[in-house]
């Protein structure tokens, strides 16, 4: 499916599916994207409940005609940035919001649960 070049979207959970290994998804993906996503320390993650600005790193298209600063919530894992980055924020340290590679994307938060677009932080 993914070779036939039909969009995919993986949310939380999903984009760290996505990369080479993660501490919330260990198991590789059968096509893994650059990248390893970390639980944040046990004293981030508590207070990890949020919303956090994201800055779009580079053109996406996922991110086309939204604001330039969307707002995600603050993950408990966290993907450093790699080259599939189109998007960051930052709690802690910087961490991929989204990614986007070819017709594959992910994003770390929940966009259902991320509020409005132009909501302050």
């Amino acid at each position: 499916m993914l070779d036939a070049g039909v969009p995919f979207l993986g949310i939380c959970l999903g984009l760290q599916a996505l990369l080479e290994a993660s501490e919330e998804a260990p198991r590789p993906a059968a096509w893994p994207l650059p990248g390893y996503g970390h639980a944040l320390p046990r004293r981030l993650a508590h207070a990890a409940h949020g919303l956090e600005r994201g800055r779009a790193s580079r053109r996406c298209r996922l991110l086309d005609g939204l604001p330039a600063n969307p707002i995600s919530i603050r993950p408990h894992y966290y993907v450093p940035v790699s080259s599939v980055t189109a998007a960051t924020c930052t709690y802690s340290v910087p961490y991929t919001a989204v990614l986007e590679a070819g017709n594959v994307f992910g994003v770390q938060f929940h966009p259902e649960k991320s509020g409005p677009w132009d909501c302050a932080s």
